[in-house]
């Protein structure tokens, strides 16, 4: 949302960009990252962020099972962010709401 660079949207989240140098900020919630925790430690392409509460983290991508990896992580990403049975799902925001919302970053 505050870069140019495209992004994944699901009902009106970001939930994935990629950053430069070969990696992905990915927005997987604090409930799945609480779940996935102790396998996200240890894996060395992924690095959490130092606030336990953060739902987003960094993924290195550079072979085909890194790449496994975040489609993997995006796929849990989208599942988290969908919109609740029955309701539509929110547009990702534009105009003057993403305007605003740049102001402050």
């Amino acid at each position: 949302m505050f870069s140019e660079r495209p992004a994944l949207w699901v009902n009106g989240k970001e939930i994935a960009h990629w950053d430069a140098g070969g990696t992905f900020d990915v927005r997987l919630t604090r409930g799945v990252i609480r779940e996935l925790r102790s396998r996200l430690r240890t894996d060395p392409r992924v690095r959490l962020r130092p606030s336990s509460s953060a739902d987003w983290l960094e993924v290195a991508v550079g072979d085909a099972t890194s790449e496994e990896l975040l489609v993997e992580l995006v796929d849990r990403a989208a599942d988290a962010h969908q919109p609740v049975l029955g309701k539509i799902a929110a547009l990702p925001p534009q105009g003057e709401a993403l305007a605003r919302r740049r102001r402050f970053h």
